[in-house]
């Protein structure tokens, strides 16, 4: 359990932390099954480099940051959702992932998927390819903080 003035931020460090390398690890999973290139962290990177593997790297910075800061998010929100704490993750993920998602409809202005190195994410097959990864992140976010927060359910 940790300490209830430190308990916002290090519960979201440390669930946003582990929640956002699980993502990260079915993402790579999916990729490796589906053959379909949509790499969220080269798609953050790439904003920013034109070098792919400084993408991967500089995307798995802001990847884990933005894991992070969700996690806040999820704490503020978390005691007004549903269900086991697994469940309460998985809800907000998707329901996260289904708010952001239509900003795929822009992609053409991305670099990355102008020049081919990205797969197009604006279509059902890369959304489906989405769900997983959400999925995951948001059980193990929902589990962490609830364990953290020293709650028992």
């Amino acid at each position: 359990m940790i300490s209830q003035d430190r308990a916002p931020l290090a519960v979201a460090a440390v669930s946003g932390l582990a929640a956002g390398v699980a993502y990260v690890v079915v993402q790579a999973v999916d990729i490796r099954l589906t053959g379909r290139k949509v790499d969220d962290l080269v798609a953050l990177g790439r904003f920013v480099t034109g070098d792919n593997q400084a993408a991967l790297r500089l995307g798995l910075g802001i990847h884990l940051a933005n894991s992070v800061v969700l996690a806040l998010v999820y704490g503020k929100v978390q005691a007004k959702l549903p269900g086991p704490p697994w469940a309460r993750g998985m809800l907000f993920t998707m329901a996260e992932n289904s708010l952001l998602y239509p900003l795929m409809a822009l992609e053409d202005k991305h670099p990355a998927i102008r020049d081919g190195s990205l797969d197009r994410y604006w279509n059902w097959p890369a959304f489906m390819q989405s769900i997983p990864r959400h999925l995951v992140y948001g059980a193990v976010l929902g589990v962490l903080d609830e364990k953290l927060r020293g709650r028992h359910w």
